[in-house]
């Protein structure tokens, strides 16, 4: 009997040590969209090759954070601040951010006109939608002088106030952007977005928007990963002085670290 309880105790102890092995080892799924986040976790892959990372690449950006919250991966990078904070308060959820990374500021391109002086009428302005997309693009097209918003309403393209120079603004999926390039006059872009196609936003946009900590790009987790190790040496790493040399190459003075 007693040799019985033993060898009970000896299995359970045995599976716990195995159940707790294989969550040690685990990889640290990172999910990313973007081409530059990608070198960018690569990047601080060599930099500690102790830190078990598996990249998981998106098409796009629409199911980062539900994969977050289903725990198909334990961080992703491609959301602002703002994004994350409109993203929790519609769908009551808790994803903390663990870090930032830069902020790559809106701008307008164009590959019909070379200045925003030159709309007329029914000129089409494509711009992102969704979250907090649409209204950082509406505030944006207000700095420029082109519509005036009610800023004690919620913002969207059906609740602009003012369109003095009655321009068509067209809200579309992000990752289609660069396609309404062919298609529409003018085309907001966020820096990352602008690069991957070839543009330099100091160079080439027609206006650029100035910089704000609500918009910096931060790095996300469940609320239960704050204190897991792995997510702490990442961040870690995310915010070195080799991280941030690697990031201004790319990008120069084309963003900024706040």
């Amino acid at each position: 009997m007693i040799n019985l309880k033993k060898s009970v105790f000896i299995q359970r102890i045995s599976l716990f040590c195995l159940l707790s092995l294989t969550l040690f080892s685990a990889p640290l799924k990172i999910g990313v969209s973007s081409k530059f986040n990608i070198e960018l976790v690569k990047f601080i892959m060599k930099q500690d090759k102790t830190l078990d990372i598996e990249l998981v690449k998106y098409e796009n950006e629409e199911n980062l954070n539900k994969d977050l919250l289903d725990k198909k991966i334990d961080i992703n990078i491609f959301q602002t601040l703002d994004y994350l904070n409109s993203y929790n308060d519609l769908n009551k959820s808790s994803i903390e951010s663990i870090g930032s990374t830069y902020i790559e500021p809106m701008g307008i391109y164009s590959d019909k006109h070379d200045s925003i002086k030159n709309m007329t009428a029914e000129d089409i302005i494509a711009i992102p939608n969704g979250l907090s997309n649409e209204k950082r693009s509406l505030i944006f097209l207000e700095k420029m002088g082109l519509i005036e918003l009610d800023h004690r309403k919620q913002i969207t393209i059906d609740g602009i106030l003012s369109n003095p120079f009655q321009v068509k603004i067209v809200g579309v999926e992000n990752s289609m952007l660069p396609r309404f390039l062919e298609v529409a006059d003018y085309v907001i872009l966020n820096g990352g977005m602008a690069f991957s196609i070839g543009y330099i936003p100091k160079i080439d946009s027609l206006f650029l928007e100035d910089f704000n900590k609500t918009y910096i790009n931060i790095v996300a987790v469940r609320e239960k990963m704050l204190k897991n190790k792995k997510v702490i040496r990442f961040s870690k790493l995310l915010n070195s002085k080799e991280t941030k040399i690697f990031i201004l190459k790319k990008y120069g003075n084309n963003i900024s670290f706040f």
